[in-house]
């Protein structure tokens, strides 16, 4: 399996058993331990999506008839009958309720994962893996000090003191508007990456966050003193 470009963690963090990942070629899809793979190249679009399941409301439509007038006509035991009719009715009642899922778009074909809740990380996991089935990788931007940067140059890896302390490096999908003159920010290749790229959220924000050195291979200045 090659190096994932990018993970995201349906629920909760770290939950190995519901989780997508993407890779330059495939899509995995991990749900509740079940694994699915989608080659990119069949793949047209993400989306979050709404369905109802017609094969509840037409069984619970049908059950809950049957059973009001095995009811009234005291055909059976009544308890067990108020219990197939309170059945019935919560069927029906679900399949009509419209479920969250991750629909997946292919060429003729579409696979939907329902989704007990949708997380801002998965939005995030989605536009990014739309972004890049139209347009491929695109740079990520970082802030960097000057003395991280400075030694990135002797080490041969940019490796800044949040990455021992945090685990992570924080990067974001678009630089700032202004960029003052003290500013030094760097554009990162997430191809050149080793490690994986995760969504995660930093106060009201999603932010990609980057889990290990970065090479210098994969690193661009663009901007040191409006150099």
């Amino acid at each position: 399996m090659n190096n994932p470009i990018a993970i995201c963690y349906l629920y909760q963090a770290n939950d190995e058993q519901n989780c997508l990942w993407l890779t330059k070629e495939h899509l995995y899809v991990k749900e509740k331990g079940k694994l699915r793979r989608f080659d990119l190249e069949r793949v047209q679009r993400l989306g979050v999506e709404h369905r109802r399941w017609w094969f509840p409301v037409v069984a619970g439509g049908i059950l809950a008839p049957l059973s009001l007038v095995a009811i009234l006509l005291n055909l059976y035991n009544p308890w067990w009958l108020i219990s197939l009719l309170m059945g019935a009715m919560l069927l029906w009642y679900w399949g009509a309720t419209r479920h969250a899922v991750l629909a997946i778009h292919q060429h003729h074909h579409r696979q939907d994962i329902l989704l007990s809740v949708v997380t801002q990380n998965l939005q995030a996991f989605i536009r990014f893996t739309n972004r890049y089935l139209r347009r491929g990788l695109l740079s990520l931007y970082i802030q960097a000090e000057p003395s991280d940067w400075q030694m990135a140059q002797q080490k041969g890896c940019y490796a800044p003191n949040v990455l021992q302390e945090k685990g992570f490096i924080s990067a974001y999908t678009e630089l700032p508007k202004v960029i003052t003159d003290n500013e030094l920010w760097l554009a990162i290749n997430p191809s050149g990456l080793a490690q994986p790229i995760q969504y995660q959220t930093e106060g009201n924000k999603l932010v990609p966050r980057i889990y290990g050195a970065i090479p210098l291979s994969a690193i661009s200045l663009v901007s040191a003193n409006n150099a």
